[in-house]
């Protein structure tokens, strides 16, 4: 670690003067912690003491969280006109080149096509080439075709591949050329570029991207293609591949991208730690050459990159593109997949291209590729179809329509002064409670009534995710083999729909022994719901059964095996909310727990990350059987929450995640919420409540959080209990009497073990 910090140091004397890089004070401190903290990433590392690079000046990018406007300069300034969108495009690629691609020499003619293969058979004729381009002709590229068997004359659309073989099989029973190239893991002839082109920095995955030209420029000599129709097919980190070579090149008519993960489709903004996925941290850090160095200074800082997603599907409008993903594929995200689609659907709309844009959805986890579907696709881009390509979102969420159905007057509610205490006193605040709790109800919404008790319905036919990721045993999941020594699991049902969770606990717990118990409650983890976790670190499941603990772990409504609960939820329950269902879920589970054997009912703990921070708060204000609550990144202050400081604003509960829509009403007066987070906090009082609110966190303002710690601490002080912040104790006593705390580490919204272990320790301290 020390020669890390060392490294860091010598940066900052090696640093250059180059543009857009902060003060040398602030990059260095910046980097020196991204050296001290994040995983050792050797590449990465050995680039900076070549370069001296520091990371950009933050400060002096826009903020958001929420996706990039493609209509929108960088400066500010508005698309308009179509000559201004010509020049945004322009500088979206720009971007693009500065941030994660790297540059680029300009595509050079092919001088030589040495033939290697040339042969025939019943399905086609298959030729196999080896293209010579570059300086010195010192440089090629492998490429092959297969020719479906047909009348002499004949023009064929074309799948390319960059696998070398191509897809052959269904594509030529469908009548397309099979056609493929050397740019993926199993043959890569990109490699030699880095030293043939070095006064350029692309990528790995940008070199192979750059070769698919001349790929292109070889097969549009051939007289049985037809260059109108040319699509490219890639997948997982070929599709990632594939959809920068589309953004380059305009003569790929058609891309099939399954599966792209970060980098490709799915935004950095919603993936990561907090939405459960592949981050900019883990992505550069395992394949450190398939983007440029410089986007891992973008660790935890996914709100000032300036691209995403969405803007490099934009750079390949009008084009058409189909993305595929998996309900459960580990990289894919399907909820981020859909907000990407619809961002994009205005710049379409622009050349009145919205039948080109098209997604598909496949079952199961990573590799889950229906390759017809996708041809069914291209059969309709490219003419040979009149098929309408459908699409039934697995996400779907329109406030506006909702909204339609469900007024709320906000001028019914007083606005709150940002300096309102708590109450004026102890009997003052008694008198609140009440009218705290029904606010903090009607928000949530009503909940259906419950029906007579009955045995639960059978387990969903959906994919086990525990158990294959269990199976899996690979340290990305953060659950390897050993976690699983000493440890034993069964499943349990609970609540009128039984809810399938999983209750673990320790192998050799003695018959007859009450066990403290923790409920998991997962972030924004589409995929793998509570099986997710921070890549290559420990998975809070087996930590905590490893400190003695039972842990009740379960897939929130309309996350993991419970996705399918997301489309029908306002149909099936129109006055409720779906954070009202989590709500709702976590005090039946503790229902079950107390009735359950092996559990001390006393000592009902919750933990929750992001999203389950949430719910954990609103679920330990109003159920008094919840004895402590740890809450990670659960939250920032909804009232100061308005998005103009780059925040999501509260519309991220209401707008972007359909979970709590009535809080929609209040943006642009945020003053009249009813209730807060503090308000949240002071209603678990005097039970423990532990915040973890990073100084780094990108959707959340650490001081108002702090802030709403303090406003919290009467209620504990009135109760004889006492508020930890930092250093400082408010309230009476010490030591044991703290019931309230926050803590502040130097970090970003991430689940680390060294972010849980203090966590775990001060839940012991309180059983």
């Amino acid at each position: 670690m020390k020669f890390r910090i060392l490294l860091a140091a010598l940066a900052v004397l090696l640093a250059p003067g180059i543009p857009g890089v902060r003060a040398q004070d602030a990059g260095s401190g910046r980097l020196a912690w991204m050296l001290e903290n994040l995983p050792e990433c050797p590449a990465f590392e050995s680039w900076l003491t070549r370069t001296g690079a520091l990371p950009p000046d933050f400060e002096a990018l826009p903020r958001t969280n929420l996706l990039p406007d493609a209509f929108t300069f960088a400066d500010g300034s508005p698309v308009v006109t179509d000559e201004d969108w010509e020049r945004r495009r322009a500088e979206i690629l720009d971007l693009f080149i500065r941030y994660e691609f790297g540059t680029l020499p300009p595509r050079p003619a092919i001088r030589r096509v040495e033939v290697l293969e040339d042969r025939e058979n019943r399905s086609g004729r298959t030729l196999n080439v080896c293209l010579w381009f570059g300086p010195d002709v010192r440089s090629s590229v492998r490429a092959s075709v297969t020719i479906p068997a047909g009348e002499p004359g004949t023009k064929y659309p074309v799948v390319l591949s960059p696998r070398l073989g191509g897809l052959g099989g269904v594509v030529l029973q469908r009548g397309y050329i099979s056609a493929g190239f050397a740019a993926s893991d199993d043959l890569d002839d990109s490699c030699e570029l880095r030293d043939v082109y070095r006064d350029c920095t692309f990528s790995k995955l940008t070199r192979r991207a750059w070769l698919t030209g001349i790929v292109l420029d070889w097969l549009e000599t051939l007289p049985e293609v037809d260059p109108e129709r040319i699509a490219l097919y890639g997948y997982s980190r070929d599709g990632k591949m594939a959809a920068i070579a589309a953004a380059l090149d305009s003569r790929i008519a058609a891309l099939v991208a399954g599966s792209t993960g970060v980098g490709g489709f799915i935004p950095w903004r919603y993936a990561g730690e907090r939405g459960g996925g592949e981050s900019i941290e883990s992505t550069t850090r395992m394949f450190p050459d398939w983007f440029i160095p410089d986007l891992r200074f973008f660790s935890g800082h996914e709100d000032r990159l300036p691209v995403d997603a969405n803007l490099l599907l934009d750079l390949i409008a009008p084009r058409a593109v189909l993305m595929e993903w998996g309900l459960n594929d580990e990289v894919a995200n399907g909820w981020a997949l859909e907000r990407v689609y619809e961002a994009s659907l205005p710049v379409y709309a622009r050349y009145g291209a919205e039948d080109r844009l098209g997604l598909l959805r496949g079952n199961g986890f990573h590799g889950s590729i229906d390759l017809e579907a996708c041809l069914d696709f291209l059969d309709i881009q490219f003419g040979r179809s009149g098929r309408r390509w459908d699409y039934d979102p697995t996400f779907p969420w329109d406030w506006d329509a909702w909204a339609a159905g469900h007024p709320l007057d906000v001028a019914d509610y007083p606005a709150h002064r940002k300096d309102e205490p708590l109450a004026r006193n102890r009997r003052d605040w008694e008198r609140r409670r009440p009218a705290l709790l029904d606010a903090v109800r009607q928000m949530l919404g009503k909940a259906p009534v419950a029906p007579p008790a009955q045995a639960p319905p059978p387990a969903p036919a959906a994919p086990d995710i525990p158990a294959w990721v269990i199976g899996r045993g690979m340290p990305e999941f953060g659950w390897i083999p050993a976690d699983n020594e000493g440890m034993a699991s069964r499943r349990i049902s609970f609540g009128p729909d039984g809810v399938r969770g999983d209750l673990y606990y320790p192998a050799d717990t003695p018959e007859g022994t009450r066990l403290p118990v923790v409920i998991w409650l997962h972030g924004y983890h589409f995929p793998l719901g509570y099986m997710w976790v921070y890549h290559a670190d420990t998975h809070p499941v087996p930590a905590l059964v490893r400190e003695g603990f039972a842990v009740l772990a379960f897939d929130q409504t309309g996350f993991g095996s419970r996705c399918g609960e997301y489309a029908p939820f306002y149909d099936r329950w129109p006055q409720w909310s779906r954070l009202g269902r989590m709500v709702a879920d976590v005090q039946d589970a503790i229902t079950a727990l107390e009735q359950d054997l092996l559990v001390d009912p006393e000592r009902i703990n919750l933990l929750g990350f992001a999203l389950g921070g949430t719910v954990g708060l609103y679920a330990a204000a109003l159920d008094t059987r919840v004895r402590n609550v740890v809450s990670v990144c659960g939250f920032t202050p909804m009232r100061s929450d308005t998005g103009a400081d780059g925040l999501s604003g509260i519309t991220r509960y209401s707008h972007l995640h359909n979970l709590l829509p009535r809080l929609g009403w209040f943006a642009g007066q945020e003053e009249r919420l009813p209730y807060d987070f503090g308000d949240l906090i002071a209603l678990t009082a005097p039970r423990g409540v532990l915040i973890v609110q990073p100084s780094m966190d990108r959707d959340a303002d650490p001081a108002a959080v702090r802030r709403a710690v303090e406003y919290a601490s009467a209620a504990y002080a009135w109760e004889g209990t006492a508020t930890r912040i930092g250093p400082r104790i408010l309230g009476p006593g010490g030591g044991s009497r703290v019931r309230l705390e926050l803590r502040e580490p130097e970090d970003y919204a991430r689940l680390t073990a060294m972010m849980q272990i203090p966590a775990f320790i001060w839940l012991l301290d309180r059983q």
